[in-house]
């Protein structure tokens, strides 16, 4: 029996980014090319905030600087990504988390 090897925090980014698994464009899962490109078009949507917890189900709990509480859900486990404390970025019109260079869809919680 052959063991496979861990999934490293670079494949949960592609993996989430290509929405692998996902059949439509639905809020948490893969990102359409068009609102990838609205939300670069638009930067005053973008809020800063930082990661609080990230679970295994997708949720994703984030707090802007202000300490305002952000909730938003992916398909993906992305906790080998969104580590404690990292910085992100929100699109709050969009519904596009950017992790370092990676952008992926999200659903927000209203």
């Amino acid at each position: 029996m052959t063991r496979q090897p861990s999934p490293t925090a670079k494949d949960a980014l592609l993996r989430a980014a290509s929405g692998q698994g996902a059949e439509m464009f639905d809020d948490g899962y893969a990102l359409h090319p068009i609102a990838r490109q609205a939300a670069i078009a638009t930067p005053s949507h973008w809020v800063d905030a930082f990661v609080v917890a990230a679970h295994e189900d997708g949720r994703i709990e984030l707090a802007r600087l202000t300490g305002e509480a952000l909730r938003c859900w992916h398909f993906d486990d992305l906790r080998a990504v969104l580590t404690t404390g990292a910085p992100v970025a929100v699109h709050a019109l969009y519904g596009v988390l950017a992790v370092g260079d990676e952008l992926l869809n999200v659903s927000l919680a209203r």
